[in-house]
C-alpha cells in the first residue's frame, strides 16, 4: 500500500513540475496580464480542474511562476568558489537571447507587483526576501562582515535590477555593460577589503 502511495506521489510531482514549466512558459510568451487559470490551462493544453488539482487558485500558480523566473533571473545565491566570476556569469546567462525572455517577465512581474495585484506583491516580496538572504549569506562566506552582509546584498539586487530594465528598454549594450562592468569593480573592492579587514563597518 505504501509503495503504491509513494509512486503516485512521485508521478504526480512529476507531472505538476511539467504543468509548472509549460505555465511559466505561457507567461514568457504572454505576459501576466490577465494571467487566469483557464488562460494558462488552455495554452498549456490541460484542463482547468488539472491546474486547480495542481496549484489550487491563481495566487498560487502565480506565486510559483514569480518564483521559478526570479531563480532563473537571479540565482546568485551561493556565489559558487568553484565559479572564480559568478556575477558576470550571471550577466551573461541573464543577457543571453533565452535570459532575456525571463529578465522581460521578470520585470514586467516587479511593476504589476507595485501597481495594485495584492498576490503578485505578495510573491515577488517573498522571492526577493528569500533572494537577498541567499546572496547574504553567499557574501558572508566571501568575508562580508555580517552586519554589512544585508544592505551589501539589497543593492547588489537593486543594481542589477536597474541594469536589466535599461539594457531591455533602452538596448544600448555598450553603456549598460559599462553601468554592471562599474557595479563588478566596486563588488570586488569590498571583497578585496573584506580580506585585507579595510573595509570595516563604520
Amino acid at each position: 500500500m505504501d509503495e503504491r502511495v509513494d509512486g503516485r506521489k512521485l508521478r504526480f510531482q512529476h507531472r505538476r513540475g511539467e504543468v509548472l514549466a509549460a505555465a511559466t512558459e505561457h507567461a514568457l510568451e504572454q505576459g501576466i496580464d490577465g494571467l487566469s487559470l483557464r488562460k494558462v490551462a488552455q495554452s498549456v493544453g490541460v484542463s482547468h480542474a488539472t491546474l486547480v488539482h495542481h496549484f489550487g487558485s491563481r495566487d498560487r500558480l502565480v506565486a510559483e511562476i514569480v518564483e521559478r523566473v526570479l531563480a532563473d533571473t537571479l540565482s546568485v545565491p551561493d556565489l559558487p568558489r568553484d565559479d572564480p566570476d559568478p556575477l558576470r556569469s550571471l550577466w551573461r546567462r541573464a543577457t543571453s537571447e533565452r535570459g532575456r525572455r525571463h529578465v522581460r517577465l521578470f520585470v514586467a512581474i516587479t511593476g504589476h507587483a507595485m501597481y495594485g495585484d495584492p498576490a503578485l506583491a505578495k510573491a515577488v516580496a517573498a522571492s526577493m526576501r528569500q533572494r537577498t538572504d541567499l546572496l547574504a549569506e553567499g557574501l558572508v562566506r566571501y568575508g562580508c562582515p555580517e552586519p554589512q552582509a544585508q544592505p551589501v546584498a539589497t543593492s547588489l539586487l537593486a543594481g542589477l535590477r536597474g541594469l536589466f530594465a535599461d539594457l531591455l528598454i533602452s538596448g544600448d549594450e555598450q553603456r549598460v555593460t559599462a553601468a554592471f562592468e562599474d557595479l563588478v569593480a566596486e563588488v570586488e573592492r569590498r571583497v578585496a577589503g573584506w580580506g585585507s579587514g579595510t573595509d570595516k563597518p563604520r
